[in-house]
């Protein structure tokens, strides 16, 4: 928001949601790496070297149990920014309502200003006498030459 008064505060614009910081990429990442990795181990890929049941149905339950913790911390770091994002708002409406109330008493004591400075007798323009003075028109007349008679005359 703009902290002069030249022009009058812009109406801040509601978010979704605030940028995502690190945390939220790092967890978002782990989160896509154990899913991918619960799918290696349900399709029993090399990746992973697997002897006996007991160590596929660890590393299989680990997985998802981590995967879904994951899961979960980035779907409430998604509501935290988003909580964050309306208080930021509402935060910027009561500046944006209070630099607009300013705003409106400054332009209203700019135009009660200019309207006493207009109404003002010592600004107002004296007239002047100017001298008047008569001013002859003289008005020549053209004699009419031969050559008009003569086409008058043949006329």
């Amino acid at each position: 928001m703009p902290k002069t008064f030249d022009r009058p505060p812009e109406l801040p614009k509601m978010r979704r949601r605030i940028g995502r910081d690190t945390t939220e990429l790092l967890i978002t990442s782990l989160a896509l790496l154990a899913t991918s990795g619960i799918v290696a181990v349900l399709i029993r890929a090399s990746v992973f070297d697997i002897a006996s049941q007991d160590e596929y149905n660890f590393i299989k339950y680990f997985l998802i149990f981590t995967s879904a913790f994951l899961w979960l911390t980035v779907i409430r770091l998604e509501f935290t920014a988003k909580s964050k994002a309306e208080i930021l708002y509402e935060n910027q409406m009561k500046e944006y309502e209070i630099m607009r109330t300013k705003w409106i008493e400054i332009a209203s004591q700019k135009m009660e200003i200019e309207a006493k400075r207009s109404m003002d007798n010592s600004n107002l323009v004296q007239p002047s006498i100017v001298s008047s003075k008569s001013v002859e028109i003289k008005q020549t007349i053209a004699t009419k030459t031969d050559s008009k008679d003569k086409s008058e005359d043949s006329a």
